[in-house]
C-alpha cells in the first residue's frame, strides 16, 4: 500500500474549525534532540493500530466484543435489582417455616384438617394419585420440599379415610412396623429422615400390612440427583405443585372470608402490582410461600401493612430461601449438601450462562468447599449417580434455550437462570453476611473462573465479585481485587477492573473505590495504573469527566508513554460512554502539546477512536445502543453530528503525521473494505469529504480507493467504488 500511497508531506492546510491542529503533532524529531538527549528507539515513533484489543491474546476471535456484550447484558438485564445493597440484608428467619410445618407423630389436629380442606388446591395429577392410593394402599410421592407435597399427601388420606389421618415421626423404622402399630382404616403420612425409604421388597411388606388393616400410607421422598430408577417404581409418583394462582386465591379467600368483597379484589390487584412483584423477586411461589404471600396481601388490604412495609416483607421471600438453603447443622456439610450448595452458588454467579458452564463451575466449587471442610480429603465427582436437572430443580433454577458466542458467531445452547431475579443477590448476600468461612473457597473459585476463556464465565464471575465488593469492600479488595489488578495477564486485570466498576454503582462504597482508583492511577505500578485506566475508561470512576481524562492522560504519558496504548484505548472507550465535546477537545490538546509523549497519546487515542467498534465498549452511552459493530468514530458522528468536523479533524491530523500515518491509513482502509452492505456505509460517504482540505488530500483518498479496487484478494465492488469515488470527488477544497 505504501508504494501507491506514500506518506503525505508534513505541511498542509488546517481543517475547518481547528485552529492550527497539526503543527504541534507534526514534528517527527525526538524532543530530546535539541538538548543533546539520545533519540528514542524506532519502535516508539510508530503509533499502533492493532493493539486496541487487550484480549487479543485469546484463542477465539471477537473476545473483547463478547466480553463487553456479556458485561452490559449481565449488569443491566435485571436492572439495579441484581446489585446487592448492604441495607437489603437484614436479620433472616432461618427456622420459622420449618417450625410451623414440622411433621409430628400423632393424629392431625382438627383445626389443621379444617384449614387443609378450606385452602387445598388439587394439582393436575391429583386424581391419578388418589386412584393409585385407593387401589394399592401405598403411594410414594416424590418432589422437592416446599412444593406442597405434605398438603397433597394429607388431602389424599383425608379423602379416603374420612379425616382419620396421622403423621408418623420421621425417625420411624418402616421395616419394623407390625399390625399393632397400624390402626384400622387410618391414613398415615411420613417423610423419613436419616433412615430413608425401604427398598421395593420393604414397600411390598408395608403394603401388605396396610391391606390387612384397610389403612393407607403416603410416603414423601426427595429424589436424589441422577436417580431414575425410583421414577419407574410401582409405588412412586412425581408430585406436581398446584398452580400458584389457584393456591394464592384460595388462601386469600380464607384470609378475607369475613370481610367485604372489595377487600378481596384489592388484595388480588395488589398481588399483580409491578412494584410488589419486583420486591417479591420470585417468578413462581411454592405453596407455603403463596400462603405467606396471601397473609401479607390480606393484612395490606385491611390497612394493617403500609405499601412500603408490604414491599419490605416481600423482599424477605428470597432472603428466607437463601437462609434455608445454607442453614447449618450436622448434615449441612456432607458431600451431597456441599454439592447442592455449590450448584446454587454457581447459578447465582453465572445466572444466564450455559448449563454446561454452570454445571462445571459448580463441580469445581464443590471441590473447593469439600477440601475446606476436610483438608485431608480427596473429593471426587459422582459420575452416574448425579443429575444436573435434579440439581437445578433443587436450586429453583430454570433451563431454557439461549445462545452463546463462539468466536464471532452465536450458537444455540441450553442456558440456566434462577426462577426469580432476587435469588442471586440473596444467595451472595447471605454467604457474605452470615457465612464467613465460605468466603475463602468462594473467592478462590471466583479467581479460578477468570482462567476460563469463555467471556460468559469470567465476565459474570467478575460482576458477581463486584456485588460482593459492595458488601465488604476491604476484605474483597484485599483478598481478590488487588492481586488480580497486579497480575501479568490482561484478562485478570480486566477482571479486577470489572469488579470495581460494578461496585462503583453503590453509594456506600463508591467514594472509597474512586479514591482507590485515583491512587492507583497516580502512584501505582505499571499493572495497577493499567487496571485503573480500564476502570476510568468505563466512565464512572470519577466525579467529573475532566478528572477521568486527567488521570487517563497521566497514565498514558507515564514513563515516556509506557502505557500509551492501554490508556489511549480507554480514552476511546470513555468517548463511547460520554459522547461529548470535552473528550475530543482533550485529544486535540494532547496533539497540540509541545511534549512528545502527549502528542503520541493524542495520535494513539485518535487511531483507536477510529478503529474500536461500538460492540467493544463496556459501557455504551444509551444513544449508541443499536449501532452494532459500527466504527466508534462514525457512530459518534451519527449520534452527535455537530462533532463530525472535530472527529474528522483528529483523523486528518493522524493522516498528516508520519508516525501515525500507517495506523490511520490502515484503519481508513478497513472502513472502506468493510462498508459494503453495512448500515454505516452512508455515514462513511458523508464523513470522507470532511477529510479533504486540499488536492493532495483528495488524491490520497482516491489513490487508496483505486488500490483497494485492484486488491487481488479482497477488491471493492463496483457499487462501493462508484459511491466512495463520488463522495471524495465531490468534496470542496479551498
Amino acid at each position: 500500500m505504501n508504494a501507491q500511497n506514500p506518506p503525505p508531506p508534513q505541511g498542509g492546510p488546517k481543517p475547518p474549525q481547528q485552529p492550527q491542529p497539526q503543527q504541534k503533532a507534526e514534528p517527527d524529531k525526538p524532543q530530546g534532540a535539541e538538548s543533546g538527549g539520545a533519540p528514542e528507539p524506532e519502535k516508539a515513533d510508530v503509533i499502533g493500530g492493532s493493539a486496541a484489543d487487550p484480549l487479543g491474546e485469546e484463542a477465539l476471535p471477537g473476545a473483547a466484543a463478547a466480553a463487553s456484550r456479556i458485561y452490559r447484558s449481565t449488569v443491566s438485564q435485571h436492572g439495579t435489582g441484581t446489585l446487592i445493597s448492604s441495607g437489603s440484608v437484614g436479620t433472616m428467619n432461618f427456622y420459622s417455616r420449618q417450625a410451623a410445618e414440622r411433621v409430628l407423630a400423632g393424629p392431625l389436629p382438627e383445626d389443621q384438617l379444617h384449614r387443609l380442606r378450606q385452602v387445598f388446591q388439587e394439582p393436575a395429577d391429583y386424581g391419578e394419585h388418589r386412584e393409585q392410593l385407593r387401589a394399592g394402599r401405598l403411594l410414594v410421592l416424590y418432589g422437592q420440599p416446599g412444593t406442597g407435597r405434605a398438603y397433597t399427601a394429607l388431602s389424599l388420606l383425608d379423602g379416603l379415610t374420612g379425616g382419620r389421618v396421622s403423621r408418623l415421626d420421621p425417625r420411624t423404622d418402616l421395616d419394623g412396623l407390625d399390625d399393632d402399630q397400624i390402626s384400622d382404616g387410618h391414613g398415615y403420612a411420613l417423610e423419613p429422615s436419616a433412615t430413608g425409604l425401604p427398598d421395593e421388597t420393604g414397600l411390598d411388606r408395608l403394603c401388605e400390612l396396610l391391606g390387612r388393616k384397610e389403612a393407607y400410607a403416603v410416603l414423601l421422598a426427595t429424589p436424589e440427583p441422577g436417580d431414575v430408577l425410583s421414577r419407574s417404581g410401582r409405588y412412586y409418583r412425581a408430585h406436581t405443585p398446584a398452580a400458584q394462582t389457584a393456591v394464592l386465591e384460595g388462601h386469600l379467600a380464607l384470609e378475607l372470608a369475613d370481610k367485604a368483597p372489595e377487600l378481596y379484589e384489592r388484595a388480588r390487584a395488589t398481588a399483580l402490582d409491578p412494584d410488589v412483584l419486583e420486591a417479591r423477586g420470585l417468578d413462581e411461589l411454592r405453596p407455603a410461600e403463596a400462603a405467606d404471600y396471601a397473609r401479607l396481601l390480606a393484612r395490606h388490604a385491611r390497612d394493617k401493612l403500609t405499601h412500603d412495609e408490604l414491599l419490605a416483607e416481600c423482599r424477605k421471600f428470597a432472603e428466607n430461601q437463601a437462609a434455608e438453603w445454607f442453614a447449618g447443622g450436622v448434615r449441612s456439610e456432607t458431600p451431597e449438601r456441599l454439592r447442592d450448595a455449590a450448584y446454587r452458588i454457581a447459578v447465582a454467579v453465572l445466572d444466564g450462562a450455559s448449563l454446561s458452564a454452570v454445571a462445571e463451575a459448580a463441580e469445581v466449587l464443590a471441590w473447593e468447599l469439600a477440601v475446606t471442610v476436610d483438608p485431608e480429603a480427596t473429593p471426587g465427582r459422582p459420575l452416574f449417580s448425579d443429575g444436573v436437572d435434579a440439581r437445578l430443580v433443587s436450586a429453583r433454577a430454570v433451563a431454557e434455550l439461549g445462545t452463546e458466542e463462539v468466536g464471532t458467531e452465536e450458537v444455540p445452547v441450553r442456558t440456566v437462570r434462577f426462577g426469580g431475579e432476587a435469588l442471586a443477590p440473596a444467595v451472595l448476600g447471605h454467604l457474605w453476611q452470615h457465612r464467613h468461612n465460605a468466603r475463602g473457597p468462594v473467592l478462590r473459585w471466583l479467581a479460578g473462573l477468570c482462567e476460563d476463556d469463555r467471556p460468559q464465565v469470567w465476565v459474570r464471575a467478575a460482576v458477581a465479585a463486584g456485588q460482593l465488593c459492595r458488601l465488604d469492600l476491604s476484605h474483597t479488595v484485599h483478598e481478590l481485587v488487588q492481586p488480580m489488578a497486579q497480575a501479568e495477564r490482561a484478562r485478570r486485570r480486566l477482571f479486577a477492573a470489572t469488579v470495581l466498576d460494578v461496585a462503583l454503582r453503590s453509594p456506600e462504597v463508591g467514594t472509597a473505590i474512586r479514591a482507590l482508583i485515583g491512587s492507583w492511577a497516580r502512584y501505582g505500578d505499571e499493572h495497577l495504573r493499567w487496571t485503573a485506566g480500564a476502570v476510568l475508561g468505563r466512565g464512572r470512576a470519577t466525579e467529573t469527566d475532566r478528572e477521568s481524562l486527567d488521570l487517563l492522560g497521566g497514565i498514558g504519558v507515564w514513563e515516556e508513554g509506557r502505557l500509551r496504548s492501554g490508556a489511549a484505548v480507554q480514552v476511546a472507550h470513555f468517548a463511547g460512554a460520554h459522547p461529548e465535546p470535552r473528550t475530543l477537545r482533550r485529544i486535540r490538546a494532547w496533539l497540540s502539546d509541545e511534549r512528545r509523549p502527549q502528542q503520541d497519546l493524542g495520535l494513539q487515542s485518535t487511531v483507536y477512536l477510529a478503529s474500536v467498534p461500538v460492540t467493544d465498549l463496556w459501557n455504551q452511552h444509551e444513544d449508541l445502543e443499536g449501532y452494532g459493530d459500527w466504527p466508534l468514530m462514525l457512530a459518534l458522528a451519527a449520534v452527535r453530528p455537530a462533532l463530525a468536523p472535530e472527529l474528522a479533524g483528529l483523523l486528518w491530523t493522524a493522516l498528516q503525521t508520519p508516525r501515525s500515518y500507517e495506523a490511520a491509513i490502515e484503519t481508513l482502509s478497513d472502513w472502506l473494505r468493510g462498508s459494503a452492505d453495512q448500515p454505516w456505509a452512508d455515514r462513511l460517504e458523508r464523513f470522507l469529504p470532511l477529510l479533504v482540505h486540499s488536492h493532495d488530500d483528495r488524491n490520497r483518498l482516491l489513490a487508496l480507493i483505486r488500490e483497494l479496487t485492484e486488491d487481488p484478494d479482497q477488491p471493492l465492488n463496483e457499487q462501493q467504488v462508484r459511491r466512495l469515488w463520488g463522495a471524495v470527488q465531490g468534496a470542496s477544497t479551498p
